[in-house]
């Protein structure tokens, strides 16, 4: 039997985005007090507007700041509906342009998959190459803070195999203070200083926690998951399936 690792700080599920972000915010800080400066925020759910995921995380920035988003339209919309802006905090586009000073902390709103090399670029400016996210001993670089990335399509940076590993050596340099993903069965979540955790549905609106992992694991690797739940208990589809024509 696999040992199941305790969720202390986190122990639930958020209801909605608002606790999510909530959620992500109170990770996120407690991950940057224990020294990390790259930390990765992943909240995945359809349709969300960068402007609208972003605003909450302004509170984790200490300025002088720069929030730079992967167009200039995003850009322009926060900067109409963020009206306004907190003091110290610069709104910009990224580009082969954009130059960071080592005293900004850094937000990367949704970055494409196309702009890989130039977010690479801004946060070696920032915080340095430490592939450990940790501050370097005697110096403290600002936080760079990579919000629900886009960089999926590893065919558009590099070609098959080699794409992949330029995504994840980048991301690797990264702490996932915070992780949010809805699947059909489930969920997978992480949120600092916990372990990871996939979450099995009962019924609509209700989760439990069907194992704890210490890294996060692959999409194959969760789908096991849920296949050997399947087999020792086969009724429980069925069950679920029932309780739910109940309600």
């Amino acid at each position: 039997m696999v040992e199941q690792l305790q969720l202390t700080q986190f122990p639930n599920l958020p209801v909605d985005l608002a606790q999510a972000c909530e959620q992500a915010l109170q990770a996120t800080q407690l991950a940057m007090q224990a020294g990390y400066r790259r930390l990765l925020i992943e909240i995945i759910a359809p349709d969300l507007k960068p402007e609208v995921l972003a605003r909450p995380f302004l509170e984790l920035l200490q300025p002088p700041a720069l929030v730079l988003f992967s167009d200039a339209g995003g850009a322009a919309l926060a900067q109409r509906e963020w009206d306004p802006i907190p003091d110290g905090i610069q709104l910009q586009s990224l580009s082969s342009r954009t130059q960071p000073s080592p005293d900004q902390s850094l937000l990367l709103v949704m970055p494409a998959v196309y702009g890989l090399d130039q977010v690479e670029r801004v946060c070696q400016l920032v915080s340095g190459g430490d592939p450990s996210g940790l501050a370097a001993k005697g110096r403290d670089p600002k936080p760079v803070i990579l919000l629900n990335p886009q960089l999926q399509d590893a065919a558009t940076v590099g070609v098959g195999l080699a794409g992949r590993r330029l995504r994840q050596r980048f991301l690797s340099t990264f702490e996932t203070s915070y992780y949010l993903r809805s699947l059909v069965e489930g969920a997978l979540f992480r949120a600092y200083p916990d372990p990871w955790s996939v979450w099995q549905q009962e019924e609509p609106g209700l989760y439990s926690v069907l194992q704890t992992l210490a890294a996060q694991p692959t999409g194959e690797e969760v789908a096991e998951l849920f296949r050997a739940t399947a087999a020792r208990d086969p009724w429980s589809g069925l069950q679920r399936f029932l309780r739910s024509l109940g309600r």
